[in-house]
């Protein structure tokens, strides 16, 4: 297995995936402090920066596109540490981190949570990167925190978890900033007395700027660190309200995922809290059901609509004209049901729910993944996936659904 040397002060980027174990000296990952015997991983689609606090052996396992590199003189990370250094040097406790997509926000958060365990503080960070969750699953605002310092994000133990249901922002934006100020001050009550937000890479077009804008506006931030030579500049006038305005360039030779690489990365994320999890039968008449159609409005006789339907009404609901039937329907009578009042039908097919990605959990309270398994509406029971085991009150549903490798196969909830 080869062996690295590195003098003190030398800094290196790995890219993974690689193997890393220290043999002897010390280094700097991403703020962490590692020492002699201490093991580490870089995920293949990811790159650390290792700065040798005093010279050291490293034994390096690399496979596939491993590589090592030293860090180019023009790199931004040390300039990171120094202005991590100095936002936390000058009180800021309460740090944002924007950018564009593959530009460091993660390592830099990374950063931002280990100096401030460095510090004898007690941290929390939040994700609210929907599409590329790194502390909780796909779709869901989480906190995460660590009495210890991380490689990275993913190893922060989830503490609390929010369900937004999509991975794009672009229609959920108030409601991640809802997520967000709550996870904080329930953070703030709970006795920690830093945060650091990750956002999302949202920021190509003039809404992701205003979103960010309200974001911050309505999260009130001591200090934001923007990433990406695209946005310096925009943020900037913030500081006439107070606010610390740390601008940086994206790292030199940044490693870019495409959009298959980021699919695989959220089946992953998807994968660590669905795999292995059992059913739970859940009453629908105790239970408060969001995001779909055929749990909104009034529910609909079947007896009144079934003689003018060929076929078998199992459920229904109408809402605002329209009728939303689960059942097994060949056809249907548009005149007779347009004087009862219904001038748009959707059908939805028994089994079209399976694997249909939510979460459960009580009112105003955590929220968990899970994924459904059957609607059965004659039982009027749900019948979920889930490793919750705490009361269920509330379910929510997405427009997602997982392949039985928890691939996102299609975002609409299909009807004909």
């Amino acid at each position: 297995m080869p062996l690295l040397k590195l003098d003190p002060g030398e800094a290196v980027k790995l890219y993974g995936p690689m193997h890393v174990t220290l043999r002897s000296g010390c280094l700097d990952v991403h703020g962490k402090i590692v020492k002699p015997g201490e093991k580490f991983t870089v995920h293949k689609t990811r790159n650390y920066v290792v700065v040798a606090d005093e010279a050291s052996e490293l034994e390096v396992s690399m496979i596939e596109d491993s590589q090592i590199q030293s860090l180019d003189p023009s790199d931004p990370y040390l300039l990171k540490i120094k202005l991590v250094d100095d936002a936390l040097n000058k009180g800021y406790r309460k740090i944002m981190v924007l950018g564009c997509v593959d530009c460091g926000k993660t390592s830099l958060t990374t950063i931002l949570f280990n100096k401030m365990i460095s510090r004898g503080l007690k941290p929390v960070a939040v994700d609210s990167d929907v599409g590329q969750a790194d502390i909780g699953p796909p779709c869901f605002v989480t906190m995460g925190s660590s009495t210890k310092q991380v490689y990275w994000l993913s190893e922060l133990e989830p503490i609390y978890m929010r369900f937004i249901g999509d991975n794009k922002p672009q229609y959920y934006g108030h409601a991640i900033i809802y997520e967000t100020i709550l996870l904080s001050n329930i953070a703030l009550s709970k006795g920690y007395d830093s945060i650091v937000v990750d956002t999302d890479g949202w920021v190509k077009d003039e809404s992701g700027i205003l979103h960010k804008v309200l974001f911050i506006e309505r999260f009130k931030p001591d200090a934001i660190f923007v990433l990406g030579e695209e946005l310096q500049g925009v943020f900037r006038d913030l500081s006439k309200v107070g606010v610390g305005v740390y601008e940086l360039p994206a790292p030199i030779h940044r490693k870019t995922r495409s959009r298959e690489e980021r699919r695989l990365l959220r089946s992953l994320r998807y994968s660590v809290f669905l795999e292995n999890a059992g059913f739970t039968k859940l009453k629908m008449d105790d239970l408060v059901v969001i995001g779909h159609p055929l749990f909104t409005g009034r529910e609909v006789d079947a007896n009144t609509i079934s003689q003018f339907i060929d076929g078998r009404v199992i459920y229904a609901t109408g809402f605002s004209g329209a009728l939303h039937i689960y059942g097994v329907v060949r056809g249907y009578n548009v005149e007779e049901l347009k004087k009862l009042g219904f001038e748009k039908i959707k059908v939805y097919t028994p089994g079209f729910e399976k694997n249909l990605y939510c979460s459960i959990g009580e009112v105003g309270s955590i929220d968990y993944p899970c994924l459904i398994e059957k609607f059965n509406f004659e039982n009027r029971e749900i019948v979920v996936k889930t490793k919750y085991t705490g009361r269920a009150r509330v379910l929510k549903l997405s427009r997602i659904k997982l392949s039985e490798n928890y691939i996102e196969e299609y975002l609409e909830v299909g009807g004909q």
